[in-house]
């Protein structure tokens, strides 16, 4: 009766971790495989019915839906380890699974290798010759013309743009080739599972907490409600401005939040969280790096995602030749902080934490962080 009851009682556990765990149908599509989540453990529920997406860059916006072949077991994997954050897909949350899944599985769409004509290579040289603000540290280094006009292919041109430019804000399309720079990454860091384009603000008994995930217009409460905190929170003996996985835009908004806890003569610490995928205005520099700050300011988190050097503001196209360059008109080098250690370094924290440690490791500095949850 004994082992009875005790076979009963595991199939019935069984019964319930399968029905917890996570489940995806495969569907073919041309020459691609598409995944829907069909079941999903409690807590991500409403993630059924979505599309799975793989991150191929730690940059963002660089994903993707469709994969080249099946990898049903390889998603479930990931999906059990909770390797993914969710983001919008269409509009509809998604699991967004690592960079790591097609490093595993899918190598070859990380370093596509294809040629490049003569006029392809004219027509990259004219425009970033004359309009890339980064053209002159790149011939610092030792680009010329003539080694330029030697690349035959793809990899000989991402080898070479390797060698002499450092600009994480650059990024360029030739067919089915992307060249960019990678952003900081440290290993075993995870990015913030908040969604994009989200602002809100809390407080306890002696913080007042600020949470925004982008600057960006889209994000329109960072733009109305940003300011107003220097004088919400001038009482606060902590101020914390929590920008991990923030992917930029504009950075005015901080600077007059900076100019006002000046005139507030704000007595606190101004906290700046930050993680590898905190990038460009993200990265908040303008509060924790300006010379112009007269309160305390303690960075807190990992390295940021170190996309500093130039703005990106300037787009071309050539619709014949099928290619696309986005880089920057501005240099910022010289009036960056100290503490920033290089494009795709980012800056580094004066305190380490993870997303993981991070309410640990604000509590050991007397920060109140009841009620903010970190994830």
């Amino acid at each position: 009766m004994k082992r009875k009851s005790l076979i009963i009682t595991l199939l019935i556990l069984g019964s319930i971790l399968f029905a917890n765990g996570w489940d995806v149908q495969e569907y073919p599509y041309d020459l691609y495989v598409y995944y829907i989540v069909t079941k999903a453990p409690e807590k991500y529920e409403n993630l059924i019915g979505s599309s799975v997406v793989a991150v191929t860059s730690h940059r963002h916006g660089d994903f993707g839906n469709a994969f080249n072949s099946s990898c049903k077991s390889g998603v479930i994997e990931f999906l059990e380890n909770e390797d993914f954050v969710i983001d919008k897909m269409d509009g509809i949350d998604s699991p967004f699974l690592s960079k790591s899944f097609i490093e595993k599985y899918f190598p070859e769409v990380l370093c596509a290798d294809i040629p490049v004509s003569k006029e392809d290579l004219s027509y990259i040289w004219e425009n970033l010759s004359s309009k890339y603000v980064g053209f002159s540290d790149m011939k610092k280094r030792g680009l010329n013309k003539k080694k330029f006009n030697k690349i035959k292919n793809t990899s000989e041109l991402k080898a070479l743009f390797d060698k002499y430019m450092e600009d994480c804000h650059f990024d360029m399309k030739i067919r089915e080739f992307t060249y960019y720079q990678e952003t900081a990454y440290d290993e075993g860091c995870k990015k913030s599972k908040d969604q994009r384009d989200i602002y809100f603000e809390q407080e306890t008994s002696n913080a007042y907490y600020v949470r925004f995930t982008s600057c960006v217009e889209a994000n329109a409460n960072y733009f109305t409600n940003l300011e107003a905190v220097g004088v919400i929170g001038r009482n606060k003996e902590f101020i914390i401005l929590d920008a991990r996985s923030n992917y930029g835009g504009s950075n005015y908004v901080q600077e007059k939040l900076q100019k006002i806890l000046n005139l507030e003569k704000y007595k606190g610490t101004v906290i700046v969280l930050q993680d590898n995928w905190s990038t460009s205005s993200g990265e908040v520099w303008s509060i924790f790096g300006n010379e112009k700050s007269q309160f305390k300011t303690l960075l807190v988190g990992t390295h940021s995602g170190g996309m500093q050097n130039y703005d990106r503001s300037n787009t071309i196209k050539n619709d014949n030749l099928n290619i696309e360059i986005s880089f920057g008109s501005k240099y910022l080098g010289k009036i960056l902080p100290k503490n920033y250690l290089g494009d795709g370094k980012g800056y580094e924290p004066d305190i380490w934490a993870t997303t993981q440690t991070m309410a640990s490791v604000l509590t050991g500095l007397g920060v109140d962080v009841t009620g903010i949850t970190f994830q």
